[in-house]
């Protein structure tokens, strides 16, 4: 989302940081069309993906330990198709373990995929969640309205609560 807003406000000249941000519908959240944020993030998969940044420092340690204790690890990411290729790059290069990487192109909910446990930040995503599954909602400035019991901050944070 930092990338994001960069891009944005060099766009748009303003000056919007991600606290800013307190609806998961970017568009609701900055009055900008569907359309425009689509463009933005394809343009930030094909031209500065190198300058996303990962969430949390040493990322690709915890995804190491949580595999070390026998746990597998699937990222489940809504993307474009053409992003695709720069996504499974980035995590290459920040070294980020996972056993699966599967995209989502169409609506279909994450629930319905295989897992045991689901890190998402997004609200959506984990409202359609039910047992033998569960969730953890990951903090964010735009789910920080929504009632979820258990949330983190970080994936080391969920890594030492749950893993």
């Amino acid at each position: 989302m930092i990338t994001w807003l960069e891009e944005y406000n060099k766009r748009s000249s303003k000056s919007i940081i991600k606290n800013d941000i307190t609806h998961w519908d970017i568009s609701k959240a900055l009055r900008v069309s569907v359309n425009e944020i689509s463009r933005i993030f394809d343009y930030l998969w094909k031209y500065r993906w190198q300058d996303i940044p990962p969430t949390e420092p040493n990322l690709n340690i915890t995804t190491r330990k949580i595999h070390e204790r026998g746990y597998r690890i699937s990222i489940l990411t809504k993307r474009y198709r053409s992003s695709v290729a720069y996504v499974a790059e980035w995590l290459g290069i920040h070294d980020i373990y996972c056993d699966d990487l599967i995209f989502i192109f169409d609506g279909t909910s994450k629930a319905k995929y295989p897992f045991n446990i689901l890190i998402d930040d997004a609200p959506i995503n984990l409202i359609d969640i039910s047992s033998p599954k569960s969730a953890i909602l990951f903090n964010q400035p735009w789910n920080k309205d929504f009632d979820w019991p258990v949330r983190v901050d970080s994936l080391k944070e969920a890594e030492q609560k749950v893993f």
